[in-house]
C-alpha cells in the first residue's frame, strides 16, 4: 500500500505528457491551418470571386486607341453600372 504510482515516479507520467504535449500541437496546427485556408466554396470566397469577375473593361481589353474610345457612345445603363 505504501508504494503509490504519482506522475513523478512512474516512468509512463512524463511520456505520457510529452505524447499528449505533440499530439495536441499537431491537431492546433491542422486546425489553424484548416481556419485560414477557406475553400472556393465559402460564401466569402464566391463574393470575392464575382467582384473579381465584374471588373470593369478598359479601353486596352478591346484593344482600342484613345480616339476610337473618345468617339464611343455614351448610354445611360453604362453610366449606372453597379449603382
Amino acid at each position: 500500500m505504501s508504494e503509490k504510482l504519482t506522475p513523478e515516479t512512474s516512468a509512463w507520467g512524463w511520456k505520457a505528457l510529452i505524447i499528449a504535449f505533440v499530439l495536441s500541437m499537431l491537431f492546433m496546427g491542422f486546425f489553424y491551418l484548416a481556419v485560414n485556408n477557406e475553400p472556393d466554396y465559402m460564401p466569402s470566397q464566391k463574393r470575392k470571386a464575382a467582384q473579381e469577375n465584374v471588373a470593369p473593361a478598359t479601353a486596352e481589353q478591346y484593344q482600342m486607341s484613345a480616339e476610337e474610345h473618345a468617339a464611343m457612345p455614351v448610354s445611360s445603363e453604362a453610366t449606372h453600372q453597379g449603382h
